[in-house]
């Protein structure tokens, strides 16, 4: 008797089963699973494939940090893996700012001597790079976004730079824009009225459903208002979108949901508060606004953003069940001495639900990291 089994694999489903299995898998396993044939590697390289995959898999969020490697952790899992830093964004202190746009950072770094900015694009999942040339010069008083128009799978992603010059004497008081075609690799000036509102020092922007949004200060009338302001990549112009909410000492821009607004906000002087708001949809015919989302009172409250001279922005986002998860650094008093420790916390309306330790530094021997520290969503999608 022939006890024999026939063999079987994935590859020999019908096409379109293993297409739906494929898209069901995490973007890092499909990153492993390109070597296993050449059908499997053609159709994960597939431009229609990708797109098609972050579309299904759009808040599958990381958290991502550099310090002496790229690190890049799942939150809910705390999986981490790290990779060595790109040459390109070497030594990692001239790292400035990151914005991500569907698992594309765009990076900036800078040497405070020169006050030059290089500017590049990075896959960290793909781990490929790309430096963006000048149209003239960047500097360290420009800021930058990045989005799409209608079409993205045509059309590639656009990269907005736009200076403000109102702190350098030495350097004209006029403020300039231009917008950078990643399928051409060239940039246009924008004619762009000038504006009555200022960009928060503070604010990196954050890029939602291909456009950006920064807090910006505003006069109205004879007061001085926070709002936020977009900038629309498909009609290449920049929009009023809304009030803010009352603003505090620390204020935080994310995304919510994929086609929302949150904005987070910690007292300095009542460390114990924080106060979540979201905004209505982006996408949605009408006036956006804000309204709270739930808020926070609790003595173990840690600072989501570390009082140090290094430090800019805290790394987290707004979960289900009205959660933040956050990953911070802080310092634990241990005698005369003083560790860093990172700390990836879990906070509901009860307060801290769930901490876990995952670094720990002797402060004289830590520079700080989290002016490195973003969340993004992993993603296959190509660089030109």
């Amino acid at each position: 008797m022939d006890s024999s089994k026939p063999s079987w694999s994935l590859s020999s489903l019908p096409p379109e089963l293993l297409e739906e299995i494929l898209y069901r898998t995490p973007a890092e396993s499909l990153v492993r699973a390109k070597p296993t044939c050449k059908q499997w590697n053609a159709l994960i390289n597939n431009k229609k494939f990708i797109y098609e995959h972050l579309r299904r898999f759009p808040e599958q969020r990381r958290f991502l940090r550099i310090d002496e490697t790229v690190q890049i952790m799942e939150p809910v899992t705390r999986t981490r893996s790290e990779t060595p830093i790109p040459h390109e964004l070497q030594p990692r202190e001239n790292i400035k700012a990151m914005v991500h746009c569907d698992g594309l950072m765009l990076c900036m770094c800078s040497d405070m001597e020169s006050r030059i900015v290089q500017l590049s694009l990075w896959n960290p999942l793909t781990r490929h790079i790309t430096l963006i040339q000048p149209s003239t010069r960047f500097t360290t008083s420009d800021y930058y976004g990045i989005g799409y128009g209608i079409n993205k799978y045509q059309d590639g992603y656009k990269i907005l730079r736009f200076s403000d010059r109102r702190y350098e004497d030495h350097y004209h008081c006029e403020v300039d824009y231009e917008i950078y075609y990643n399928n051409t690799s060239s940039w246009r000036t924008l004619d762009v009225a000038k504006v009555d509102w200022s960009i928060d020092t503070t604010c990196q922007g954050v890029s939602v459903m291909g456009n950006m949004y920064w807090l910006a200060d505003k006069v109205v009338q004879v007061d001085l208002e926070s709002i936020i302001i977009g900038f629309d990549f498909t009609v290449e112009t920049f929009m009023d979108v809304c009030f803010c909410p009352p603003i505090y000492d620390n204020n935080y821009l994310s995304c919510f949901e994929g086609d929302r607004l949150s904005l987070i906000q910690q007292d300095e002087e009542e460390p114990s508060l924080i106060e979540v708001w979201v905004s209505s949809k982006l996408a949605d015919d009408g006036d956006v606004s804000f309204t709270k989302h739930f808020s926070v009172v609790s003595a173990d409250l840690p600072w989501l953003l570390f009082d140090r001279d290094m430090a800019s922005h805290p790394v987290y986002y707004i979960a289900k069940n009205k959660r933040i998860m956050s990953w911070c650094e802080g310092v634990v008093v241990e005698g005369d001495r003083l560790p860093v420790c990172i700390t990836l916390y879990e906070i509901d309306e009860g307060g801290v639900r769930n901490q876990h330790v995952t670094e720990r530094h002797e402060e004289n021997d830590y520079a700080g990291t989290f002016l490195c520290g973003y969340v993004y969503v992993p993603s296959l999608i190509p660089l030109p």
